[in-house]
């Protein structure tokens, strides 16, 4: 941190000081163009030495008039009160200013300074409007850049946020899943030994690693390849086959153009167990849970087809739905979530996402 502010500080006062020589230069320039062809002739050099002391003093009076701007807004003052410390220093520094470079002058023309006063008075009168514009274009500069400085931290603050925010909330959704989805899982796998279904209890454990193992390699990962993501469904698919038994029919199509994009870590997973959750619960058998994942437009489509019951409280509007809703809201400016009723008991979940549309 102190490193950031040292590095801060010496870019600051290296572009002052290059910023108003640059202006003494263009100003020498003009001057010295000027006078050229007349009878106060000078080198350019001696046009640049009598202008420098007007403007090469603006260098630290730049400096002071930041710092007061950081100085009012780092305290939260008021704007009135911050409008009182500008005149205040405006009418201090200023005097200052032209005392120090008419004295500066006085030495570099090698005049008496015996007459340092009348001269400053005649400069005064003749520079001060300049000289206060000056002023509150430096200033101006000053509260702009504050502004902007103060904006940017506040949108770095707030990406910051939410992705600690996205990043809990990930949390809570694996913690949500692994106490009730692991007491399940083991339960069919201790019942599939009990009826010596060997083959099928180490199969189980299997999914249930390969799941496992995925979730502790992408841990602190908010976003996941789509064929990862697929992966994972798949094996959690699987098991909750071999616990419903014929109950599921499933199915998943996806394009290869999608694979290798990147979308939010277990996004699909709420939606697939919401889906699954209604079949489960039908009487019927083959109870479909169908799922398509393509890409149009640059548009990620995810639709989901799955059965659900014709008297229903939910009406595919479960928890799962609800969270990955809200997440959404949270991690993406544009998105679609619809819900359609289709013929047959049909229930289609649609989720389109913008490719490389994240907010944080």
């Amino acid at each position: 941190m102190l490193h950031d502010k040292t590095q801060s500080l010496r870019y600051f006062w290296f572009t002052n000081t290059l910023f108003w020589l640059a202006v003494l230069g263009v100003m020498t320039h003009v001057q010295y163009t000027a006078i050229f062809e007349t009878e106060y002739r000078l080198t350019w050099v001696q046009t640049w030495l009598r202008l420098s002391p007007w403007y090469l003093s603006w260098i630290p009076l730049t400096s002071a008039i930041f710092s007061l701007v950081r100085y009012c807004d780092k305290q939260q003052f008021s704007k009135i009160r911050s409008a009182l410390h500008y005149f205040a220093a405006c009418v201090l520094l200023l005097p200052l200013y032209w005392l120090f470079a008419t004295a500066v002058r006085q030495y570099i023309r090698d005049l008496p300074y015996s007459q340092l006063l009348t001269d400053l008075v005649d400069i005064v009168m003749s520079s001060a409007q300049l000289d206060l514009i000056i002023f509150a274009a430096v200033l101006a500069l000053a509260l702009a850049l504050r502004f902007y400085h103060n904006a940017i931290s506040k949108s770095v603050e707030l990406k910051r946020l939410q992705g600690a925010f996205a990043q809990e909330q990930l949390k809570a959704l694996r913690s949500q899943l692994n106490p009730h989805f692991l007491f399940n899982t083991l339960n069919t796998i201790a019942s599939l030994i009990r009826l010596k279904q060997q083959e099928q209890a180490i199969f189980a454990l299997s999914q249930l690693s390969s799941m496992l193992r995925q979730v502790l390699e992408s841990k602190n990962d908010q976003d996941v390849k789509v064929k990862d993501e697929v992966a994972f469904i798949q094996s959690y698919i699987e098991i909750q086959k071999l616990r419903f038994r014929d109950k599921l029919q499933t199915s998943m199509q996806i394009n290869d153009d999608c694979l290798e994009l990147e979308i939010p870590n277990m996004l699909l997973q709420p939606l697939v167990e919401n889906a699954i959750q209604h079949g489960s619960q039908l009487e019927s058998n083959n109870n479909p849970v169908n799922i398509e994942i393509f890409k149009q437009h640059n548009i990620l489509n995810i639709v989901m087809i799955n059965k659900v019951a014709q008297v229903s409280d939910h009406k595919g509007f479960g928890i799962g739905i609800k969270n990955t809703r809200a997440r959404l809201e949270r991690l993406y400016g544009d998105f679609k979530l619809e819900l359609d009723e289709l013929n047959n008991e049909l229930f289609q979940t649609t989720l389109k996402l913008p490719i490389g549309g994240r907010c944080a």
